[in-house]
C-alpha cells in the first residue's frame, strides 16, 4: 500500500502545530478526520493546569497553500460552507498555514472582519508577519473561549444514572442572563469536567461498586430558565465518553460539534421556535386561575355525583342502565371539560405544579367516562369496567386533595 503524498504532507502540518502549540504552553488534541473543518483543539495550560479555554485550528500544509501573496500576506481561498461553519463553531476559529519545510507557521483569525467574500467564495489574508511563537501568545489567549464564572449558571438537577458497566451522571443546568453560544459551551465544558469528578451515589449499592471512581459518562442539558426547562426546551445537550470506555458500555453517540475535550453538543435547532411558541400561548396568571377555576368547581361536583352512582352500582342498589341513564348528562359535561382544558393555552410557569395536578384529575375524571362509553361497553365486560371506574374514582379523589392543595400555595 502506498502512503499519498498529500497524506504525508498533512501529517507533518499537524505535526508541526501540535509542536509549535505545545511549545507555547497549550494542550493539543486532534480532531478526527470526519470533523469538518476542524483540524485541532489547542487548550491554554497554566501554572500545570487545563483551563478549559480552548481555540479551534484548520490546518494547511504545502505549496499550494503558500503560492498566492501579497506585499503583507499570504491569500488562503475557501468556499462558503467551511466559512460558515468556522463562524458559527461555539470555539474561536483560526487558520493555520504551515510552511513544513522552513518550520513556520502563518495563521489568522477566522471572523467576519477577516473573512472576505469574493462572490464564488472567501479569502482570508493571512499576514506574514502572524506567526505562531512565543510573539503570538498575547494575541492568541485574547481569542481563547471565555472563562464562564460559576454564579452565571445554575445546577438544579443532578441525576445518577450508573449501572454496573459505567459510572454516569446527567446535569440539567439553567443560565443565569444571557450567554453567546462561546459561553454556553464553556458553561457545558465546567460543568462536565467538575461533573465527572463528583461523588454523589444514588444507593449505597452503586456506591459500594463505583466508590470514589470518576465518571465514565457525563450528560448536560442547558436551559435559559427554569420555565424552558419545564417545557423541555433546551438549549443544547451534550455527550462526554471517557476514552477508556469499552464499546459494550458505552451509550448510544450524539451526534454534533465537538467544543473540546471530547464533549458532543448538540445544539436545539428547534429552541426559537418553542421559546416563541411558548411566549405567544402562555396565559396569565389571572387568566389562567379564571379559566379553571370555575371548571375544577363543576368537576368536583360532577365526581361526587358521579362516583355516588357508582358506589349505588357496585351495592346492587342500581342497575348498569339505571346508571347509565342517571349520569349521562353528566358524563357528557365530564368529556366537554377534558376537551376544554386539553385544548387550553399554556399555564404560567408559576401555576406549573398546579396544572399538572390539574391534568391527572381530569385524566381520571375522563377514564371513568371512557369505560361507560359506547366504545367503553364494547370492550370491557361490565364487572370489570365497574370495577376499573371505582379505581380511576379512588385516583381522582386522591388527585383532586393535591390540586386543592397546590391551588392554596398558588392563590
Amino acid at each position: 500500500m502506498k502512503a499519498k503524498q498529500t497524506e504525508r504532507t498533512d501529517r507533518r502540518g499537524v505535526a508541526l502545530v501540535m509542536g509549535a502549540f505545545e511549545s507555547l504552553g497549550f494542550a493539543f488534541r486532534e480532531q478526527a478526520e470526519s470533523d469538518y473543518g476542524v483540524d485541532g483543539h489547542a487548550e491554554l495550560i497554566t501554572s500545570e493546569q487545563p483551563t478549559g479555554q480552548l481555540l479551534g485550528i484548520q490546518i494547511k500544509t504545502g505549496e499550494s497553500y503558500l503560492s498566492e501573496r501579497t506585499d503583507n500576506a499570504i491569500v488562503f481561498r475557501t468556499d462558503a460552507e467551511h466559512v460558515d461553519y468556522w463562524l458559527n463553531h461555539s470555539l474561536p476559529m483560526i487558520v493555520c498555514l504551515c510552511d513544513a519545510d522552513n518550520q513556520t507557521i502563518y495563521w489568522q483569525a477566522v471572523t467576519d472582519e477577516t473573512a472576505n467574500s469574493t462572490g464564488k467564495g472567501y479569502r482570508f489574508d493571512v499576514p506574514l508577519t502572524q506567526i505562531v511563537n512565543a510573539s503570538a501568545v498575547p494575541q492568541l489567549t485574547d481569542l481563547l473561549t471565555p472563562l464562564v464564572s460559576p454564579d452565571r449558571y445554575t445546577i438544579f438537577k443532578t441525576e445518577d444514572v450508573s449501572h454496573g458497566l459505567a459510572k454516569r451522571y446527567s446535569f440539567k443546568v439553567v443560565v443565569n442572563g444571557t450567554a453567546s453560544k462561546a459561553e454556553i459551551a464553556s458553561i457545558v465544558r465546567q460543568v462536565t469536567t467538575n461533573g465527572a469528578k463528583r461523588r454523589y451515589h444514588r444507593n449505597h449499592m452503586v456506591e459500594g461498586r463505583w466508590g470514589a471512581a470518576d465518571a465514565h459518562v457525563v450528560w448536560t442539558f442547558v436551559y435559559p430558565s427554569a420555565e424552558d426547562e419545564a417545557r423541555c426546551n433546551h438549549i443544547c445537550r451534550s455527550l462526554w465518553i471517557h476514552e477508556s470506555l469499552d464499546d459494550g458500555a458505552r451509550p448510544l453517540p450524539m451526534t454534533g460539534e465537538d467544543i473540546g475535550n471530547d464533549i458532543i453538543v448538540d445544539w436545539s435547532g428547534d429552541y426559537s421556535f418553542l421559546a416563541q411558541h411558548t411566549s405567544t400561548n402562555s396565559l396569565t396568571k389571572e387568566d389562567y386561575l379564571n379559566s379553571v377555576i370555575p371548571l375544577i368547581d363543576e368537576l368536583r361536583k360532577l365526581l361526587e355525583r358521579i362516583g355516588g352512582q357508582l358506589l349505588s352500582l357496585k351495592s346492587g342498589d342500581i342497575k348498569e342502565d339505571s346508571f347509565l341513564t342517571a349520569t349521562d348528562a353528566d358524563r357528557k359535561r365530564t368529556n366537554e371539560i377534558y376537551m376544554q382544558i386539553s385544548g387550553m393555552s399554556l399555564a404560567p410557569f408559576e401555576c406549573k405544579d398546579m396544572d399538572e395536578r390539574l391534568e391527572c384529575f381530569i385524566a381520571c375524571m375522563d377514564n371513568i367516562v371512557l369505560h361507560y362509553s359506547e366504545r367503553g361497553r364494547d370492550t370491557w365486560t361490565a364487572p370489570n369496567r365497574l370495577e376499573l371506574s371505582l379505581q380511576q374514582r379512588s385516583y381522582a379523589i386522591e388527585h383532586l386533595a393535591e390540586l386543592e392543595y397546590e391551588m392554596k400555595k398558588v392563590r
